[in-house]
């Protein structure tokens, strides 16, 4: 608990770039993502692991890991971003008005 506790505290400390890197070297698909892209995801991890280690419920980090790596997928094949990222062809029919609970 100490230890992760340290870690939190170097990790805000730690500039982005330095941090990218170490990351990058954990996880290699980072460089998949692209440059705005992979700064955020060292933000995210930051802040997952901080409230990980405070909380000691790693999930959240875990979490945090595989959102962003299925990110990383998706840009990893060009014609699925382009799919997920480009406008809808079909029209899915009226909305329906909200209900209240």
């Amino acid at each position: 608990m100490a230890a992760a506790r340290a870690l939190r505290t170097v990790l805000g400390h730690v500039p982005p770039g330095v941090a990218a890197e170490a990351l990058v070297d954990e996880f290699p698909w980072v460089d998949i993502l692209p440059e705005e892209e992979r700064a955020q995801f060292v933000a995210d991890f930051v802040r997952a692991f901080q409230a990980s280690a405070e909380l000691e419920q790693w999930s959240i980090l875990a979490q945090t890991v595989r959102e962003w790596q299925s990110t990383a997928i998706i840009h990893a094949d060009p014609v699925l971003a382009t799919r997920l990222t480009g406008p809808l062809e079909d029209d899915l029919g009226p909305v329906p008005a909200p209900t209240e609970i």
